[in-house]
């Protein structure tokens, strides 16, 4: 079987979305498939500081269809939601080569959109946008979503989703080791991208009460994203003085970086419920260290993370209930007993995606 993948960025770029589907891809050939890869052509991390957005996107989509369509006929299309209205263009290209198109979900479009304010409820493009990305999600084979919130919200769209949620990359499994207790400094973390669907003000504001009675507790943003400058300058605002900032670190880096530190925050706006899924998420339920989830309190995340005794979820807003956290974990840390398997999930989720293409 041929199967064409449609994403705006695949390895070696680092954005996460990029190297899921590589690896994905990956495991067909190893099954006995060929495979091919149509992007935008983009930089993902240099695009971030662009303007121009809306031109680069429609550019990037106009790009993936033509070189969609020019290349040898595949059986099977999957394709990402990058950039926005990506199901469109791969329903178009699958048309074309009389193929199977699958959709995997990394968010949902126009919904975010709305959400994040960047399109108008009831406007005329947030309503031609629906009802295209609908039309695309209803002639698609299977939708696959992240979690059952966003499975829940396909189902608005007429749509059965299939759930199989991001595994760890395999080169950071490959880097799995012993972990060492974390050293330095007393140091809670938010790693990754820091985007406009994230919560960040809480936590600052959390740090600042911390700092005010005296807990010892350093908070350390690594990474970067668009929300980086205004998250910057209120934390300067607040004058904090035990607030870190550092650049993103290599994926096979990643999580020893995170075992370095005490405590791992994971965020998402309520607004934003079951159309993404945090990418760190899934590396930081394999670690042993305390997790903090700012973010919807009754959500598919909130429930996920239940099964684990050392993770706690606290609204977004809530930065008493986040300080107060912060400092019990920093004086009476507890052992941690139960962890993700990576491994497991990681061979789970390809086989899932092998039994649903066929």
């Amino acid at each position: 079987m041929r199967v064409l993948f449609l994403n705006q960025y695949f390895p070696p770029d680092p954005a996460p979305t990029g190297i899921l589907f590589r690896e994905l891809a990956d495991d067909l050939v190893s099954h006995g498939h060929s495979v091919d890869f149509v992007d935008a052509g983009l930089d993902y991390r240099a695009a971030q500081k662009k303007g121009g957005r809306m031109k680069r996107e429609l550019a990037s989509l106009w790009r993936m269809l033509r070189e969609g369509k020019a290349r040898q006929r595949a059986d099977v299309v999957i394709s990402g939601t990058s950039p926005p209205l990506l199901a469109v263009i791969a329903d178009r290209v699958a048309r074309a080569h009389r193929a199977r198109h699958f959709h995997w979900a990394m968010d949902v479009y126009p919904e975010i959109a709305v959400a994040l304010g960047e399109i108008k409820s009831g406007s005329l493009i947030a309503k031609g946008t629906a009802w295209a990305s609908g039309r695309a999600y209803r002639r698609a084979a299977k939708i696959v979503a992240l979690d059952a919130d966003m499975a829940a919200l396909f189902r608005g769209h007429g749509v059965e989703a299939e759930i199989i949620r991001p595994w760890v990359f395999k080169s950071v499994i490959a880097r799995i080791t012993p972990p060492e207790p974390p050293a330095g400094e007393w140091t809670w973390i938010y790693s990754g991208n820091l985007g406009r669907a994230h919560e960040w003000e809480t936590l600052l504001n959390a740090q600042a009460l911390l700092e005010a009675r005296g807990c010892d507790a350093t908070l350390l943003f690594q990474g970067g994203g668009p929300s980086w400058p205004l998250a910057q300058a209120r934390a300067q605002q607040l004058g904090l003085r035990r607030c870190r900032w550092s650049d993103y670190v290599p994926e096979d880096e990643i999580r020893i970086s995170l075992l370095a530190r005490h405590a791992l925050v994971v965020t998402q706006l309520p607004a934003v419920q079951g159309q993404l899924w945090p990418s760190k998420l899934g590396l930081v339920m394999t670690l042993p260290r305390p997790i903090l989830f700012v973010g919807p309190i009754n959500g598919a995340i909130a429930q996920e993370l239940s099964q684990f005794p050392h993770a706690t979820v606290i609204s977004p807003g809530d930065a008493e209930a986040v300080a107060a956290w912060i400092a019990r974990i920093r004086h009476s840390p507890s052992e941690i007993q139960k962890t993700l398997d990576p491994v497991g999930h990681r061979d789970g989720a390809l086989s899932a995606w092998r039994k649903l293409i066929g």
